[in-house]
């Protein structure tokens, strides 16, 4: 029986056309008399995708489930199986629709299914750094490269957000705000990265028909949880490099091989495309390399953390030492700070080692000496200067250049003295060991003078390699804002017990960062003082520093120095940008004062002259509505007025925000009771589920209470406004929806501004404060606001403030 044809749509996010683009091409082959059934197929409520589906069914119910059994019994020419990384009944256990579709193409069905980008399984650990979470959803790689044709299914972030705004991609009832949120930041940009780089690597896959030339990568599994992300980085390197990827786990020969651990291991490198290699040997890298360079691999890839069977030793260590033609990658399980205080000494070697050189040199020459006095009669002098010459240089590797020496022109006065005749003298008879004993003190200095050398440019370069590192390591952290991390990185790297940077001024000095116990406040409290710059200085508690230490440490401290005049030059533009804005904010006012303020004042003045009047006496209707216009038009004048001092608060600054852990569901009482008989119009959202978030809750009420109050003034007659909130990469989104005319994307970043209104209408009475006063509030908080468009139309304001740290993740 021939195996069924696949083919594939497949898109960077839900929503892009992909069942859509299905349906289209089974529509096609229906009118060419192909007969075509739906396995399965969810339409999410969207019109054009049902009327697709309704012209396809005929009036028979879409399948809940794909009936496999079925569909093999009737063996039609085409199925339709949308979303091929769905669980077929959606629980734990059941079957995902890609295994469905597996049995279909083994039973001769050809196929026509939908996939998404984020449950490719080689993709699953960057998927879920964009999107925030664990993706719902799981596709091997095997699987997608037996397709016999894929296609993409693209669309432009521009493009799908109007497919949103129209209602043509979610159903406002059922709008889930975790998932628009792909399409209204650089989420679905990245994602579209993802998959056309994937696609790029999985044609150029296919092309390669002489498998000699395939280059092939072998990823190193190990027995750890890590290993799954080991596998995953190999993955995407054998895609970008179209690579064969073989996963390979060398087993310790004294252990059984539990066998649910390597089917695990075999699932995770067979689910992203690679082929599994079960391997016993006794050392890891070793073994590892060996099958490595009888594959012709060209690449070896494993996690820092492996460990090798060898005591002191990795596999890395071990791979890196026997690589040669073979690029090694260290993928890392995790992050470690640079902690550790080795610069070395300025002498060759420490003096530790210095003096085991020296005793070295006595117990050594000592017990050669009587062992060749016991038996001179048969060693020649020649061999026992050359076990003496030996002697020199193993000396001279443990002690250094000076143990060396000694041992060298210690070693032939011995000689002279215990082994050539006359003994017990320095006398020499024979011509021939005057000559082996100048050859040997020659040998024995050069050969000392070269591996005293060879030994110190080992440390020289060991040395420069590990203030490259060092520096390396401050450059990354100076580029922080912050000090303490660099404060930190300077106690631990230089061993000091305190370290502090402060600043001082014509008043005071104050700290900076500090780092250790009791940090030092001034030079007094400080054994180590140096200037970083005309306001700075470095102040530190502990042991002396050698001249390398030393050395190395002004280098940090000028690179600090560049990194604090770099903050105190950003704190002056954003003080510049501040006085800039300032001075705009006061022009704004002014215009409004002659233009906004003026009405009511004109209002109230001539109400209130009218009732002055004493030649006419008014009805008391009428003094009734002048006296309500006074009322009114005051109130009016007052809302105005509080705004521009609210405003003029927050663009100075002055308004601190005083933030706690607050619950959405401690405000949002309180803001609905401010809206009186309003409220009927506003839904509120179960939010007893949502974490809790950092916020002022005065602020907060104040910041919703002025987008419910903007909502409802522009919602239709009888529209309704939605309040919903929920959890988003490390923040709480609160939505307050509308189904009004909305706002164009030219617009969206004007009316957040001061005194902006749409049409510019005066109506409302207001100076166009409101979105203003609420975004500069968000931000106060450390928040901030987004206008987005609501499915079917309409505006979405979304507020986005930090989660509380004690929040679940």
């Amino acid at each position: 029986m021939r195996r069924g044809r696949l083919r594939i749509y497949i898109g960077a996010a839900a929503g892009v056309g992909t069942t859509f683009a299905m349906l289209d091409e089974a529509l096609r082959r229906r009118r060419r008399g192909t007969e075509i059934v739906i396995g399965w197929v969810d339409s999410h409520g969207r019109p054009r995708t049902k009327e697709m589906l309704d012209e396809l069914m005929c009036g028979m119910p879409l399948p809940a489930e794909i009936d496999i059994e079925a569909l093999l019994d009737l063996q039609p020419a085409v199925v339709l199986v949308d979303e091929l990384g769905r669980r077929s009944n959606q629980q734990s256990d059941s079957p995902f629709h890609w295994e469905l579709v597996e049995r279909l193409l083994a039973g001769g069905v050809d196929v026509i299914a939908t996939a998404n980008v984020q449950h490719l399984a080689s993709l699953a650990e960057p998927v879920a750094q964009i999107i925030d979470r664990e993706p719902d959803g799981f596709v091997p790689d095997r699987f997608m490269s037996g397709a016999e044709q894929i296609e993409i299914v693209d669309s432009t972030p521009e493009a799908i957000r109007r497919r949103i705004a129209h209602g043509n991609v979610f159903v406002a009832d059922e709008l889930r705000p975790a998932d628009a949120d792909v399409f209204n930041t650089d989420a679905f940009a990245r994602l579209r990265l993802l998959l056309l780089r994937w696609m790029a690597a999985h044609l150029s896959g296919r092309v390669e028909d002489d498998r000699e030339l395939v280059e092939r990568v072998v990823v190193g599994v190990g027995e750890a949880a890590s290993s799954t992300l080991v596998v995953r980085r190999a993955a995407r390197l054998a895609q970008e490099t179209g690579a064969e990827l073989i996963g390979v786990h060398v087993a310790d020969p004294s252990s059984d091989v539990v066998a649910h651990s390597a089917e695990a291991r075999r699932r995770a490198v067979e689910a992203v495309g690679g082929r599994y290699v079960e391997m016993k040997g006794t050392e890891v890298g070793r073994d590892l390399m060996a099958f490595a360079r009888s594959v012709s691999a060209t690449q070896v890839v494993v996690g820092t953390a492996a460990r090798s069977r060898r005591v002191g030793s990795t596999v890395a260590a071990s791979l890196v030492r026997s690589a040669d033609d073979i690029d090694i990658h260290l993928v890392p399980n995790r992050r470690e700070a640079f902690r550790r205080s080795w610069i070395l000494s300025t002498d060759e070697v420490p003096s530790g080692r210095r003096l085991a050189g020296y005793l070295l040199a006595a117990f050594v020459l000592l017990g050669l000496t009587m062992t060749l006095v016991a038996n001179r009669g048969t060693i020649s002098v020649a061999t026992a200067l050359s076990l003496y010459l030996f002697t020199v240089v193993v000396v001279t590797a443990i002690g250094g250049r000076w143990p060396g020496l000694v041992s060298a022109l210690a070693s032939p006065l011995i000689a002279n003295w215990y082994l050539i005749p006359p003994y017990h003298t320095f006398r020499i008879s024979r011509g021939e060991n005057i000559l082996e004993l100048g050859v040997f003190v020659s040998a024995s200095v050069i050969i000392s003078a070269f591996v005293s050398m060879n030994a110190r440019r080992t440390r020289e370069a060991e040395r420069a390699r590990r203030e490259a590192e060092a520096l390396s390591e401050f450059a990354l952290v100076t580029e922080a804002d912050s000090m303490d991390p660099v404060v930190d990185l300077l106690r631990s790297t230089f061993g000091f017990e305190a370290v502090s940077i402060t600043s001082r001024s014509a008043e005071s000095t104050e700290v900076l960062a500090g780092s250790g116990v009791r940090p030092p406040q001034s030079a007094t409290e400080a054994t180590l003082a140096l200037t970083i710059d005309s306001k700075s200085q470095f102040l530190a508690r502990g042991g002396p520093l050698t001249a390398d230490d030393h050395r190395l440490l002004l280098v940090v401290l000028r690179q600090v120095g560049t990194a604090l005049e770099q903050k105190r030059l950003r704190t002056k533009a954003i003080e510049a940008e501040t006085l800039e804005a300032a001075d705009d904010l006061r022009t704004a006012i002014l215009r409004a004062v002659s233009h906004d303020l003026r009405s009511p004042l004109a209002n109230i003045k001539a109400s209130v002259s009218s009732l002055r009047q004493t030649d006419v006496s008014w009805p008391e209707e009428i003094r009734g509505e002048f006296l309500a216009s006074v009322e009114s038009e005051t109130d009016r004048l007052t809302s105005i007025v509080m705004n521009l001092l609210d405003l003029s608060r927050l663009e100075a600054g002055v308004v601190r925000p005083s933030t706690r852990v607050v619950g959405l569901d401690e405000v949002l009482p309180t803001v609905i009771d401010g809206l009186g008989g309003r409220a009927v119009s506003v839904d509120l959202e179960d939010s007893s589920s949502i974490d809790d978030m950092e916020a002022d809750p005065a602020l907060l009420e104040r910041v919703l209470g002025n987008l419910i109050e903007n909502a409802l003034h522009w919602s239709p007659q009888g529209g309704r406004v939605t309040v919903r909130a929920h959890s988003h990469h490390g923040e709480i989104q609160i939505h307050v929806i509308d189904h009004g005319p909305g706002i164009s994307d030219q617009l969206k970043e004007t009316v957040v501004q001061p005194f902006h209104r749409l049409g510019d209408s005066t109506k409302s009475g207001g100076l166009g404060l409101g979105l203003s006063i609420a975004d500069r509030m968000i931000a106060a908080m450390g928040g901030r606001l987004e206008l987005r468009d609501t499915p079917g139309g309409g505006l979405t304001a979304v507020v986005m403030l930090p989660r509380s740290e004690g929040a679940h993740a």
